[in-house]
């Protein structure tokens, strides 16, 4: 077993200016109560110990340098990673989400590892985050937290990986563009997920040994799961039962004008191979839901890696808790705590007693509402705000705009004048493209490559697209779109 206390952790911390907190981690314990806000970089594994409680703020951006990991410890040794063996509690607003991201100026799927939930006896609660460019999102094992209201994409292998006998809740969430699957249930997991969009992953849902995802059950109207996901457009199949065990998917929508024939080949089962249990689909929800994700798809401006600067002097000879203090407010008190700038370690007395003054109320969240989550009629928090109104000048994710999918008027194929440049290489390059109003491709970058030289011909080919301008509401939008090239 790892000894974590015995792992050296270093950090590292920049003020760019004095208005804003700016942060560095080269890696971290955290041991207690611990509140995060601000813009952060990752270059090593963050670990919650068991003892450990970490709430992030609404509008806190952390951004993990690709391929690094200057600890080396943790499932991956070269990728940064997220390990919560205590509590993880997101607390993101709709219009200010709390936001995982790679710190490149060009992010690829699998620039970081991801968020791993370990505790089976606490719940976590992630709320209004976004989760992208990790190799797994959100890993939970024999863990049981509430997921909800967030946005899962651009993962290289799984948007949620969910293994052990877990059994979170995972409800209203956009899981999406992951380069396996949206959800990858193993190993006896149970989770309950409802009112998601699982849509334009390889595979919707898979499901290995003896692991059985709960995707609707109207068996019994006191059952706490009422399905309503729109599980489509995903590439392989929305489903994909690999176990023997039969697997509950009742009313769930399937896309557009689906007949029953054409849901039972979207989904991989015992009609396919009589090894794996059935999928029961019927009945199938008709009435569309998909506005309600729609505020969550807004993409609303984080900061620019330029924010974010590394020095190379690091903080020596000092424990872990004190460095914990000195990045961090504890919350141990119970007392109000704003986030404080880091100036300079001779005036955070001073910058306490200031900001403690200030009449701006966090309020923690309780225990007993914590334990109440189990229960999936029960709100994270106590009020949810109403979403903002629609601003027809951000992206949208093209699964919102009225046609469901990005309409192709023109297509260009990679242009491979030496195929030796490329080494001959075999394999798919997918290429996230921004169209404006006027359906032409603003901007294109890889995000899943094979090579230099067949990830810029892809790049090039990209911006020569033309599309259907996109619609929501009778109004014309920008939107995202993947455009996927096989060598």
């Amino acid at each position: 077993m790892i000894n974590f206390f015995l792992v050296p952790m270093f950090m590292f911390i920049f003020l760019q200016n004095a208005s804003a907190q700016q942060t560095v981690i080269s890696g971290l314990k955290i041991e207690k109560k611990t509140r995060w806000s601000g813009n952060i970089i990752v270059e090593g594994d963050v670990i919650v110990t068991k003892q450990g409680h970490l709430i992030i703020e609404a509008g806190t951006n952390i951004l993990f340098k690709p391929n690094m990991d200057k600890q080396h410890s943790g499932k991956d040794k070269t990728r940064s990673e997220l390990i919560v063996f205590g509590v993880l509690i997101i607390k993101g607003q709709i219009d200010r989400k709390v936001t995982f991201s790679s710190a490149s100026d060009e992010p690829r799927m699998g620039d970081w590892y991801g968020i791993r939930l370990l505790n089976p006896h606490k719940i976590s609660v992630i709320e209004n985050c976004v989760v992208e460019y990790a190799f797994n999102g959100i890993s939970v094992k024999m863990s049981n937290p509430v997921i909800r209201n967030s946005q899962i994409t651009l993962n290289y292998n799984a948007g949620i990986l969910v293994e052990v006998k877990a059994k979170p809740k995972i409800s209203k969430n956009i899981i999406s563009e992951n380069g396996y699957a949206g959800v990858i249930t193993r190993l006896g997991a149970k989770p309950i997920l409802s009112d998601n969009l699982i849509a334009a992953n390889q595979i919707g849902i898979i499901a290995f040994s003896l692991s059985q995802p709960n995707l609707g059950d109207l068996s019994d109207p006191k059952k706490i799961n009422q399905g309503r996901n729109n599980i489509f457009e995903n590439s392989e199949y929305d489903v994909y039962n690999h176990t023997n065990l039969p697997l509950l998917a009742e009313n769930n929508s399937w896309g557009d004008n689906k007949s029953r024939k054409d849901i039972a080949l979207r989904i991989y089962d015992s009609a396919d191979e009589n090894k794996y249990g059935p999928v029961d689909f019927l009945p199938v929800f008709t009435r569309s839901n998909l506005d309600e994700r729609l505020p969550i798809s807004q993409v609303f401006p984080g900061p620019e890696v330029s924010d974010f600067t590394v020095l190379s002097n690091p903080i020596n000879n000092t424990d872990s808790n004190q460095v914990n203090n000195l990045l961090f407010d504890s919350i141990s008190t119970g007392q109000p705590i704003i986030p404080i700038p880091l100036y300079a370690l001779d005036t955070i007395q001073q910058e306490q007693k200031k900001q403690a003054a200030q009449k701006e109320v966090v309020e923690e969240i309780k225990v007993e509402n914590i334990k109440a989550l189990a229960r999936n009629d029960v709100k994270p928090f106590e009020t949810e705000p109403k979403p903002p109104p629609l601003n027809l000048d951000k992206i949208f994710l093209e699964y919102f705009i009225d046609s469901k999918k990005g309409e192709i008027i023109k297509r260009h194929a990679p242009q491979i004048t030496n195929p030796a440049f490329g080494h001959r290489a075999k394999g798919r390059i997918i290429v996230r493209a921004v169209v404006d109003k006027n359906g032409d491709v603003e901007s294109a970058a890889v995000i899943k490559g094979l090579n230099p030289y067949y990830d810029k011909i892809s790049g090039e080919a990209a911006l020569k697209f033309k599309y259907k301008p996109g619609i929501i509401k009778g109004n014309r939008v920008s939107f995202y779109t993947n455009i996927l090239f096989e060598f």
